[in-house]
């Protein structure tokens, strides 16, 4: 799947965007009312005092009004529902991104940066800045109509006009620089704001909230200082292209004053060539007000059609899997590192085994079971679920396929059924049975709110043990074939402990496949199997019995 590009998106919005112009075509027809009146209310009217002429333009121009009072409102319409074809096209290929297994060379793009991009594009897209866009094109034609009251006020508004877009291009490079500055130091700040967002505990205990608000508020004060020299310039420039259209739309009864006292066009043309620059200037003042607006979208855009591809889903529903987890040949370097924390590993697992993945600290276990997990795709290697890779599962069946306990438990923000169900369409029979076999149901009915109990961001609803225990229902929902369960007994008590010992060993009976990362010896105990990794490579693999009854080696 690849972002949608500049061309794929307007390929999406071509029709609304279409039936805006149609919309806008009579709109603009119905512009013209107004200098048409006043040409007939000066030059037919005024000479011959007819007041029931006067009465049916007046009738005529109201009823130009209402129409395009009318056509103005269907297209307001038309272009709200252009931000909601922007949010469908883009919002789940973005999503889709963040969640995609990592790959060497793609570091996952930040949620909350890449949504702050979505908005602006999808603000601009819906906003004034498209429909003077979309009325520039009908510049000319007023000017057309200029020319053919009198040559000179044709060329006095080709004049005006070639200004303001002098000044627009001005304006363009002049705050590109800024702009472009404002937008990567902003991400920096963002990110950087986040990350203190959630090592709150962390900054507090360790002294670091002066040293690291002031650090935020030097890249926010560096940010500011781009945007503000963006602004300036912006605000001069637009100041003096306001100046020009006033004063061009003032010039212009000027000239046709003269042009009048020389006879080369009624006293009505006077006054209706002023109103058609104005409406000539219109739009182009319009797209250089907004240009700060879309040098944003543009950059916004870019920035999400800049976003690594991610290939394009090819998986077929496979038969049931039996639960063989193997490696062959695995390799994997995290983004950025120069070394690599799976080297070369091959492993089998047969249905229904047991096997324990020990080893010092940074061996690679972890990663190892991710990879195992299909959270992030080899660089080298193959992982088969009964000898299929998992690319070739379907998202959703290899999804309840493997049941996944990270190291670091990740709760979302809602109610810990909506957790254990993955915020999907589970049942509660389902739910329930997976807390029931996390041996977490009873754990779960003492809370306050039971099954309803919140999980927000930082609340501390859950402690530790209880949210590992919240997250190992999770992944027991649905009874998937295989288990890889990371470190799973990190935050448990006692009591904990001995629910995930039964928790396994019922999976065992059911004839579940477990891979356990840990350095438990209680659990390694459970273990059919113990793969023992050092230096992002197994070292051996042997039954527990004997794992157990040979002396460990340095480094180990």
């Amino acid at each position: 799947m690849r972002i949608m590009s500049r061309r794929g998106l307007m390929g999406a919005l071509a029709r609304p965007l279409l039936w805006v112009g149609f919309f806008s075509f009579f709109l603009n027809l119905c512009y013209l009312a107004a200098p048409i009146y006043m040409m007939q209310v000066y030059d037919r009217v005024m000479r011959s005092q007819s007041v029931p002429t006067l009465l049916y333009l007046t009738l005529a121009v109201a009823m130009a009004y209402a129409a395009f009072a009318i056509l103005d409102g269907v297209r307001g319409q038309i272009l709200a529902g252009v931000s909601d074809i922007v949010e469908d096209r883009l919002a789940g290929a973005l999503l889709a991104l963040t969640t995609a297994p990592a790959e060497r060379g793609r570091a996952r793009p930040e949620p909350s940066l890449i949504g702050r991009d979505l908005d602006t594009v999808r603000q601009f897209a819906a906003g004034s800045a498209v429909l003077a866009f979309i009325d520039l094109p009908w510049a000319p034609i007023y000017l057309s109509v200029l020319f053919l009251l009198h040559w000179s006020l044709g060329g006095f508004a080709l004049l005006a006009c070639g200004l303001l877009v002098g000044l627009s291009i001005a304006a363009e490079r002049a705050v590109r620089a800024p702009m472009a500055l404002a937008g990567s130091v902003a991400g920096r700040a963002y990110q950087f704001g986040d990350a203190i967002a959630r090592h709150a505990d962390c900054a507090s205990t360790m002294g670091l909230g002066r040293a690291l608000a002031d650090r935020w508020q030097a890249m926010r004060a560096e940010m500011l200082a781009a945007q503000n020299a963006a602004s300036r310039r912006a605000v001069v420039l637009g100041a003096v292209a306001k100046f020009a259209r006033l004063f061009m739309q003032s010039a212009i009864l000027g000239l046709g004053a003269y042009l009048a006292i020389n006879h080369e066009i009624t006293g009505g043309a006077v006054f209706a060539g002023s109103l058609l620059l104005g409406r000539c200037l219109a739009p182009v003042e319009a797209v250089v007000g907004s240009w700060r607006g879309t040098l944003a979208a543009r950059d916004a855009f870019g920035r999400m059609a800049g976003l690594p591809p991610m290939e394009a889903a090819t998986a077929v529903t496979l038969p049931a899997p039996l639960g063989a987890l193997s490696a062959e040949r695995l390799s994997w370097t995290p983004p950025g590192a120069e070394r690599a924390a799976v080297t070369d590993v091959s492993l089998k697992i047969e249905p229904g085994a047991v096997l324990a993945l020990v080893g010092p600290n940074a061996a690679g276990k972890s990663t190892l079971g991710r990879l195992f997990a299909g959270a992030i795709r080899p660089e080298s290697g193959v992982v088969r679920l009964d000898d299929a890779e998992l690319a070739a599962w379907e998202g959703n069946q290899l999804g309840r396929a493997i049941g996944y306990l990270p190291q670091d438990v990740a709760l979302f923000p809602g109610t810990i059924r909506d957790n254990i169900a993955r915020f999907g369409d589970a049942t509660d029979k389902e739910v329930i049975a997976a807390a029931q076999a996390a041996l977490a149901h009873e754990m779960i009915l003492r809370l306050p709110q039971g099954y309803q109990t919140r999980i927000e961001e930082g609340s501390g609803s859950l402690s530790g043990g209880q949210r590992q225990r919240v997250a190992l229902a999770r992944a027991l929902l649905f009874d998937p074939p295989v288990l890889v369960l990371d470190e799973p007994n990190a935050s448990l008590d006692a009591d904990g402990e001995a629910a995930l010992f039964r928790c396994v060993v019922a999976a065992r009976e059911r004839h579940r496949t477990v891979v356990l990362i840990t350095h438990s010896t209680a659990l390694v105990r459970i273990a059919d199997y113990v793969a023992t990794m050092v230096g992002g490579r197994i070292l051996r693999v042997q039954r527990t019995t004997e794992f157990l009854n040979r002396p460990a080696a340095a480094g180990e």
